[in-house]
């Protein structure tokens, strides 16, 4: 049967018209995987040990890498980062937003609560290594990577089963965002499998409260993608005016608002064309 012309004529990317599969059970069990990493850790490591020896370890790469894996769970560098998909594939932008907001909101629940203290308010600050200022507390979970494995996780989700292989890598940047935090001397390696369980547990969520909105509320002249359009200008301008977590990481964030800046461009230049009628 033909496509109607209703729903032909929207000016939608083209992915938007791809049948949305619901998320299998096995996908939902995924979030307990980090947390048998950390029950496996605490069998052979104390906590301090785990973490002086990830530390230490970590030393082996310059402060640069570690800076931009730090940035990488920095909610104003990632949504920069991630503006091409105003355009390229809305739905998972919005899948993204939605597992980082949950994913924040709870964390920073737990965070309140508990009140664990950070390496910093425990062991003596010159037995390990930090980087920038350093931190005592709100330790457990870590939120950059809860955020980092939220975002990529809503993304991988929000993708179709048969196309997700390749985007499987894109985990090892928030393992990298990970053991960034364990590196500079910010948190424990047991924050680090909280916030991934946690991210991945809204990512879960992000993919499928997305899959809920109607395909027209994804073309670009709907209000939605206009008012992502406006956060990603307060992205841009945020990093290019703030220092975000360190000194060395400027040149990381001016690169990531030259692509949220270029991506708003070309968003609004499609805004503002008619839509094509077939």
């Amino acid at each position: 049967m033909p496509t109607p012309l209703s729903v032909r004529n929207t000016n939608l990317p083209r992915n938007q018209f791809n049948d949305q599969k619901t998320l299998s059970l096995q996908a939902w069990v995924l979030p307990l995987l980090p947390l048998l990493l950390w029950l496996i850790a605490a069998l052979a490591y104390t906590p301090t040990e785990l973490f002086l020896l990830t530390n230490q370890k970590a030393q082996r790469l310059p402060n640069e890498v570690w800076i931009f894996f730090d940035l990488l769970g920095n909610g104003w560098f990632d949504f920069a980062l991630a503006s091409p998909l105003l355009l390229l594939a809305p739905r998972h932008l919005v899948a993204s937003i939605c597992a980082g907001a949950f994913s924040g909101a709870l964390g920073r629940i737990i965070k309140l609560s508990l009140e664990f203290p950070r390496p910093a308010g425990v062991l003596d600050p010159l037995s390990f290594h930090i980087l920038g200022k350093p931190l005592t507390a709100l330790s457990m979970p870590s939120g950059h990577t809860l955020t980092a494995f939220a975002i990529i996780s809503a993304i991988y989700f929000s993708t179709a089963q048969e196309k997700r292989k390749p985007l499987f890598l894109l985990f090892f940047l928030a393992i990298g965002t990970g053991l960034a935090r364990v590196a500079v001397g910010a948190h424990w390696p047991a924050d680090i499998m909280a916030g991934a369980s946690i991210g991945i547990t809204g990512g879960l969520i992000g993919a499928y409260l997305a899959r809920k909105i109607p395909a027209q509320a994804f073309r670009p002249q709907a209000w939605l993608m206009r008012v992502l359009a406006v956060g990603s200008c307060l992205c841009v301008y945020v990093l290019v005016t703030s220092e975000i977590d360190f000194v060395g990481a400027i040149s990381f964030q001016w690169g990531a608002a030259a692509i949220g800046a270029l991506s708003v461009v070309f968003f609004v230049i499609q805004t503002v064309r008619r839509p094509k009628y077939h």
